[in-house]
């Protein structure tokens, strides 16, 4: 499997108006379509939600980003079509369910990550009262994420160099191939840690409670009509889910 996936919870800089959203309000987006992606259980229904999703990251501008995390995904989705499908209750419409759940919940999260600084996600979950070494060890844990991927990558292209096959025998071998890859791996990430503690013990790191920052957090007329636009499509959702026998339309699905 591809380590593309991995950096899409990277940043990039770039002018839309997802990135110039307060992330608060894109906390609240991925807390609707992440409800709605699992109270949906119609194919139709997700569907609609996916290509809203879609739209938000055409709005983005990361569409190019995503296809390139999807190749990462290639194994899992194979995974889950064959599993579910050849289950004694599962079908090819349940398959496509949750595939699609899968793809949305990839896409609202890359939105999030991809459009949202690591500092502004330490502020933001502090103003939502969450502690501070708490939000600062989320959002360094998420900021590091590409950079293991990136240094699994060097390994694995070293290891290759010298004469090691990872990608060859079946899927039992290609488990045992990945062994060679652990040591270096967790050797970087203890010299990692290390150094991330010594910075922070340099800066005091710890000592006030809730840390100034030099471009503080505020809900602008944008965040609030962002807010209030997700909220009516989980409104909306939540209502077509409870009426869903009055909307045959809505109600039909895939079986093979």
């Amino acid at each position: 499997m591809s380590l593309e996936f991995a950096k899409t919870f990277s940043f990039l800089h770039k002018n839309t108006i997802l990135h110039r959203l307060d992330p608060r309000s894109k906390l609240f987006m991925i807390l609707t379509y992440t409800i709605l992606a699992f109270m949906f259980r119609t194919l139709p229904l997700m569907i609609i939600l996916f290509l809203l999703a879609i739209l938000l990251m055409l709005i983005a501008n990361l569409s190019s980003q995503f296809f390139k995390g999807v190749k990462g995904l290639y194994f899992v989705i194979f995974f889950i079509l064959i599993i579910n499908t050849n289950t004694s209750d599962g079908s090819f419409n349940k398959s496509l369910i949750t595939i699609i759940r899968l793809l949305i919940l990839m896409i609202i999260f890359s939105i999030y990550f991809q459009t949202t600084l690591p500092e502004d996600i330490t502020q933001s979950l502090i103003l939502l009262h969450i502690p501070y070494p708490t939000a600062f060890s989320l959002s360094l844990s998420f900021r590091f994420v590409p950079t293991m991927a990136q240094e699994t990558e060097i390994v694995m292209n070293a290891q290759k160099s010298r004469g090691h096959r990872i990608q060859e025998g079946g899927m039992i071998q290609q488990i045992r191939n990945l062994f060679p890859l652990l040591i270096p791996l967790l050797m970087n990430s203890i010299r990692r840690a290390y150094h991330v503690a010594e910075a922070l013990e340099t800066r005091a790191f710890g000592v006030k409670k809730v840390p100034n920052f030099y471009y503080p957090l505020r809900l602008k007329l944008l965040d609030l009509c962002f807010i209030v636009l997700n909220a009516i499509i989980l409104g909306v959702g939540i209502f077509i889910q409870i009426n869903l026998d009055l909307i045959p339309i809505l109600n039909w699905g895939l079986s093979i």
